[in-house]
């Protein structure tokens, strides 16, 4: 029977190879067989990871995962122990997530010197004795955890002037909903936004019962932050939404009560047909309340935006202030200038000097003026007699004549017929 897991390695239907990788891990003594081993795991289970979008994991579900007919692979729980020491996977409560807060320097000293040393300390202690709690350990992959922070950031920005504002927090539902595809399970997507607000590549906030996410632009430096002003308009826009929801509702309310009096006539309930124009009234009457919350909500949500738009060219206004101010502070000033003129100036006169100097041109030897003057003649009279030939040449071909265009062809002639030669008779 053919198995469809796709991410099984390409030795998995050889079975002598497999019968070996699928044995227990080899003692500590053949160096060459434990590392072949733990390599070929490694990268089978980072794998099985990428493949099936899989970010947390225990030993059972790999064991699960990597079972080939009755048997399992033996080594796994060392590959696990391995991959732990080297940081490609860690225990999540290990994994550091959220956002940093500040912490003291009291705090500081007792983390840096005292719970990351003690942490080390038993991990080596525990990897000395061969005592490990694999079993009830769940790790997580690291490495494809990284590779999907930088896919849901490239995801987001490349979708986020289509589906949502830029720059302003999105809701956690909305976002699996728009990348889904590329992260797997919702439970990744918390476990990713919290790995980036650790790193500050993102900022989060539960508002209204709902995580919030807020990520770093691209270029910029600084930690995002949400702001009131952010919450605020996220309110404005759900409760444009609502409103609108609403309004769309009372329509098709209104629409229906008068499809309903309409019928009570034709079947001659006049009463029921009386009270369906009774509550298409106060629907109408509703709707009217409606429309006056749904303009205001839409006034204040753009006064907003425009303070929002205001305070962005503000701060753009600002930053240009400072760097003119800074670029002046570098020895740009009245005297610096003067000094800069007065070098520009010195150099100018050294490279006009130097053009005066290039222009006077190399000295020549002296040369005899009436050799000269006898080789001009010599040309000129050359020049003279080619001229005079030249003329007498144009005069004697003046004289020539050519004949006459024929009217007819020429050959005509030729094409005609002698006539016989008339005998006379003698008399």
């Amino acid at each position: 029977m053919e198995d469809n897991r796709t991410y099984l390695p390409p030795e998995w239907n050889n079975e002598e190879r497999m019968r070996v990788l699928l044995g227990p891990m080899p003692q500590t003594q053949d160096i060459v067989a434990r590392n072949a081993r733990l390599t070929f795991w490694s990268a089978a289970i980072h794998l099985w990871c990428k493949r099936t979008n899989k970010l947390v994991f225990t030993l059972q579900e790999t064991l699960a995962a990597f079972r080939r007919g009755t048997q399992v692979p033996l080594c796994i729980p060392e590959v696990l122990v391995h991959m732990n020491s080297t940081a490609e996977v860690l225990p999540i409560s290990e994994l550091p997530l959220g956002e940093q807060s500040q912490e003291s320097w009291l705090r500081w000293g007792q983390r840096i010197f005292v719970a990351t040393p003690a942490r080390f300390t038993w991990n080596k202690f525990k990897k000395i004795v061969g005592v490990s709690n694999v079993e009830g350990t769940t790790y997580v992959d690291r490495v494809m955890l990284q590779e999907m922070c930088d896919q849901v950031i490239k995801r987001y920005w490349e979708s986020a002037a289509k589906n949502y504002p830029v720059n302003l927090p999105v809701a956690l539902p909305h976002l699996y909903h728009r990348i889904n595809e590329c992260i797997g399970s919702a439970d990744n997507l918390h476990l990713i936004v919290e790995t980036l607000a650790y790193q500050e590549q993102a900022a989060t906030t539960v508002h209204n019962g709902t995580t919030y996410v807020k990520f770093l632009m691209p270029g910029d430096t600084s930690k995002p932050d949400i702001t009131m002003a952010d919450l605020a308009e996220i309110n404005l826009l759900c409760a444009l939404e609502q409103v609108q929801d609403n309004i769309n509702n009372i329509n098709a309310e209104i629409t229906e009560q008068q499809n309903n009096a309409k019928s009570s006539l034709q079947s001659g309930s006049k009463v029921q047909a009386l009270s369906c124009l009774r509550k298409k009234r106060r629907l109408e009457k509703s709707l009217s309340k409606q429309l006056g919350a749904l303009e205001n909500v839409s006034n204040c949500l753009q006064q907003l935006q425009e303070t929002r738009i205001n305070k962005q060219i503000l701060h753009a206004f600002k930053t240009g202030m400072q760097a003119i101010r800074d670029s002046f502070a570098n020895d740009i000033s009245a005297e610096g200038v003067a000094n800069t003129m007065d070098e520009l100036q010195e150099v100018l006169e050294e490279c006009k000097d130097i053009n005066s100097v290039l222009a006077t041109g190399v000295m020549e030897e002296d040369v005899d003026d009436s050799s000269l003057q006898e080789e001009l003649d010599q040309l000129m009279s050359t020049d003279q007699k080619s001229l005079t030939h030249h003329d007498e040449l144009i005069k004697s071909m003046s004289g020539l004549t050519l004949p006459d265009v024929p009217q007819s062809n020429p050959l005509s002639s030729l094409n005609a017929q002698p006539s016989s030669p008339t005998v006379k008779a003698t008399p």
